[in-house]
């Protein structure tokens, strides 16, 4: 399944579920940024397709660093990537929308590992 095509960087906020789908959308030389796990902490890694592609591949967390750190990169978040979105050069991947009274369903679909994207709670 190739999600994004040609990207030369990647940023996998989901995790083992999609890793072979992101090496594939993976252009050569691209960079992938492991983040998130939510469908799971571990996946078998196609070594050859990584060496292929000439891939590098990073994982970083968010929990473990300093105060300092977590600022920093607020910091940097607010001034390099939230014009991007206002621009409209970014844009966030919205699986479902629900309103307040339907945050039961929104859980289940999280859980249900079925969404591609955000699953946005609207609070009115």
């Amino acid at each position: 399944m190739d999600v994004w095509p040609g990207c030369k960087r990647h940023l996998d906020l989901v995790g083992a579920g999609y890793l072979d789908a992101n090496l594939s959308a993976l252009a050569s030389r691209g960079r992938m940024m492991l983040v998130g796990t939510t469908s799971g902490p571990r996946a078998a890694l196609d070594f050859g397709k990584v060496m292929s592609k000439r891939a590098k591949i990073v994982g970083t967390i968010l929990r473990a660093r300093s105060a300092e750190e977590k600022a920093q990169a607020t910091r940097l978040f607010g001034a390099q990537v939230v014009p991007l979105l206002g621009k409209g050069q970014v844009r966030p991947v919205i699986d479902c929308v629900y309103k307040l009274d339907q945050v039961r369903n929104a859980h289940n679909r999280m859980e249900s590992n079925e969404s591609f994207g955000k699953i946005v709670l609207l609070i009115e």
